[in-house]
């Protein structure tokens, strides 16, 4: 296991990027967040907010400003700028090798599954993981192993979308077949459970809904895609690329609120902390 500490101290090349994935079931996964790397900071609206919020959950104290962080998910390292505000030295974890490329914040990476983190038990201070853990193949091991690799005292500031989410997108496409083309999202209390079997203390845990609006049903399908959010983790079916005409069917039959295509995010915001011994 790689804790936070090696990879700074062995690593000074901080734009090299350390890749840890061989897991093959991630490999369609990556490759659509990798394809998403160019267009996502452009189309992340609702990332950004959700992020924004995230930030306003953060209470650091003064002995952790020298302290570990890790990025989780940080895809193009959006917010690992100002997470270095606040931690001395702040990792950066992405399942796209493509995303942590495409950044020039200065800060060591690896490229990694988060269901087989590479992190030493009780090596880092906080973890911050925005619009991300949704994509676990399982949540509740994920939240075990981020409270093994905290210290005691630590805290977790989490954004995971949970059930209701894109279902304007869901609905548009059921006149096809039956055959989602997103994820499966898990309940606001089923996050909640798994965060407290995992032994976390949740500070808060609050529900929001975040809306992204266009002018037309066809821009609002192409923005899942422009940030890798078409991966499915419940399914091994592939649907294929639509034809002209199911396409122009999907459209048709997407719900629009005053002549106006709306995605809607369902997210979950948590601040959690590990008991001090």
């Amino acid at each position: 296991m790689i804790s936070p500490h090696a990879v700074v101290a062995d690593k000074p090349n901080y734009a090299q990027v350390k890749c840890l994935v061989n897991n093959s079931a991630k490999h369609a996964t990556q490759r659509k967040f990798s394809t998403a790397a160019n267009s996502y900071a452009a189309h992340a609206n609702v990332q950004k907010q959700a992020a924004n919020d995230l930030f306003k959950l953060m209470n650091v104290p003064d002995s952790a400003q020298q302290g570990y962080c890790v990025d989780l998910g940080a895809g193009p390292l959006v917010n690992t700028h100002a997470l270095q505000q606040s931690y001395h030295h702040v990792l950066a974890i992405d399942l796209s090798h493509t995303m942590l490329k495409s950044s020039n914040v200065v800060a060591p990476r690896i490229c990694a599954d988060m269901d087989n983190l590479p992190l030493q038990a009780n090596s880092i201070d906080a973890v911050f993981s925005n619009f991300a853990v949704q994509w676990s193949a399982n949540f509740e091991t994920l939240m075990h192993s981020l409270y093994k690799a905290l210290k005691p005292g630590g805290h977790a500031y989490i954004s995971a979308l949970v059930e209701g989410s894109l279902d304007e997108i869901k609905t548009a496409f059921s006149v096809l077949d039956s055959h989602s083309r997103v994820n499966r999202f898990q309940t606001h209390s089923n996050i909640n459970q798994s965060v407290i079997n995992a032994g976390f203390i949740i500070n808060s845990a609050t529900k929001v809904i975040y809306t992204d609006q266009f002018s037309n049903p066809l821009s609002a399908i192409h923005s899942i895609k422009a940030i890798g959010a078409t991966s499915q983790n419940h399914s091994t079916h592939r649907a294929g690329l639509l034809t002209k005409s199911a396409l122009q069917k999907v459209c048709a039959a997407y719900p629009l609120i005053n002549n106006q295509a709306h995605v809607s995010y369902h997210v979950v915001l948590l601040s959690l902390e590990k008991a001090k011994i």
